[in-house]
């Protein structure tokens, strides 16, 4: 597919945010209590939120589900600002190590927390962007519609369509520290990237053309810096938005989307 969204655009660029809170630290070890005050929630979150809306952009808010018991009021605050929010496992567990029993309760807890708050998350990313063998059935079986992984080609399978990511395109990949190993193993420079000039590297990738999966991190956010790179990636994303350029969308949106088109060239095959 060269074209992309109702008005068939040549790039579409789906907008997602990944973790919340301090779910990774308690699930790391690295934090024994959750103090429900992280910066994350009561300061990033707030700014970027509010950034959205100035520039209209909706996107998926990837959120493990734990959030939904420490952050409720904000978890429930991010759908009614008009965003998708998706399913980031129970406490940020590094998804392709888990047993299979493992597996199924943190997807079936974590529908239910956000079940208590009204929420039904259609899409799921493993934390550490690698799924199981069995994580597509038990995704089907438990209704989820899309899913992103770490990949390539975005694809309708079995009715589950995948929205891929590119390491390429996470902030975090970018600028931390812990994700040098990973950087070099890619052939990328071991030492981070300096925010600016990340924030140019990722607008020159997601203008490019074609679909791309586009990740950033709320806590990278309290570094004034990154913020700064972010307030200027979302307002040049914004600004290709406007001109008919990218089609910038939350997964939801274009994995509808993408199972329409692609039933429609089945028809089409189907009928030639």
């Amino acid at each position: 597919m060269d074209r992309f969204g109702p008005d068939h655009l040549v790039s579409a660029l789906v907008l997602t945010f990944d973790n919340l809170g301090e779910a990774s630290a308690l699930e790391r070890g690295e934090q024994p209590l959750p103090t429900r005050r992280d910066p994350s929630v009561t300061q990033a979150l707030p700014w970027l939120l509010d950034e959205l809306d100035r520039h209209g952009l909706k996107a998926t808010f990837f959120v493990e589900a734990i959030n939904c018991e420490l952050y409720p009021e904000a978890v429930a605050g991010i759908a009614a600002r008009g965003h998708e929010l998706g399913h980031h496992g129970w406490s940020h567990e590094q998804w392709a190590a888990l047993a299979p029993d493992h597996e199924r309760e943190a997807l079936t807890r974590g529908l239910g927390a956000f079940e208590a708050l009204g929420l039904h998350p259609r899409g799921f990313r493993p934390p550490g962007g690698e799924l199981t063998d069995a994580t597509p059935a038990l995704l089907r079986e438990l209704g989820f519609e899309w899913c992103s992984p770490a990949g390539d080609e975005a694809r309708v399978d079995d009715g589950l369509a995948y929205l891929p990511f590119d390491w390429e395109l996470v902030d975090a990949y970018h600028l931390m520290d812990s994700f040098a190993s990973l950087r070099v193993a890619r052939g990328d420079s071991e030492a981070p990237t300096p925010p600016a000039e990340l924030a140019e590297q990722l607008l020159e990738r997601v203008g490019a053309g074609g679909r791309e999966t586009l990740i950033l991190h709320p806590f990278l956010m309290l570094d004034p810096d990154w913020s700064e790179g972010v307030r200027e990636l979302l307002g040049a994303i914004a600004g290709e938005a406007r001109a008919g350029w990218t089609w910038v969308v939350p997964g939801g949106v274009f994995a509808d989307w993408l199972r329409g088109a692609v039933g429609e060239m089945n028809r089409m095959v189907g009928g030639a």
